[in-house]
């Protein structure tokens, strides 16, 4: 039973692009241990490390000194990338894009569901986070959200890695200019 509800959550294609073409022990279920391990698992510290501080800065009964930041303009930046970070995961989400998608699958994996609601949770309370620094400011936690954040950076840039090992299939997947010009007529 347990295998089974592994497959169901990975969905892995034997003997597909991703068993034959990246050299390691997880052959067919590389991207499903890499997104669920790596990607979620850091967007998981994120959202906590974010919560946390969202609680200090509301909880009236902290010893946490409240400042009023000078200007904003900062903090409006960072909101911007915030909630550039919320929405590219809710719009692949949505548009049924995944990243992964090598073997012609149609739909998105169940543990690419997952991981981008994970993502975008943590995005959002970052976002909400650096909303209500705009108003009240603690000092207290503020490092380890951003190495929270460093986290993540590194958990994508494996991930980057990854795609990179299989972009020339990637780019064999591309209709050829003989098969568009047909469609196109």
């Amino acid at each position: 039973m347990g295998l089974e509800a592994l497959v169901w959550y990975c969905r892995p294609v034997p003997n597909g692009d991703w068993a034959t073409t990246v050299d390691n022990a997880f052959g067919a279920y590389t991207p499903c241990v890499v997104d669920s391990l790596v990607i979620c698992i850091s967007h998981l510290v994120l959202l906590g490390l974010c919560l946390y501080r969202i609680w200090l800065i509301t909880d009236k009964n902290s010893k946490a000194r409240h400042y009023c930041l000078r200007t904003n303009y900062y903090n409006y930046l960072l909101g911007l990338l915030a909630a550039y970070c919320t929405v590219q995961p809710l719009f692949r989400l949505f548009m049924n894009v995944s990243i992964f998608n090598l073997d012609g699958q149609t739909a998105l994996a169940p543990f690419e569901m997952v991981s981008l609601i994970v993502e975008a949770l943590s995005w959002c309370s970052t976002l909400i986070m650096i909303g209500l620094e705009t108003r009240i400011y603690i000092q207290q936690f503020r490092w380890y959200v951003r190495f929270g954040v460093i986290y993540v950076l590194v958990g994508e840039a494996a991930m980057l890695n990854l795609i990179l090992s299989v972009s020339d299939d990637y780019h064999s997947r591309a209709p050829s200019s003989s098969a568009l010009s047909r469609c196109l007529t």
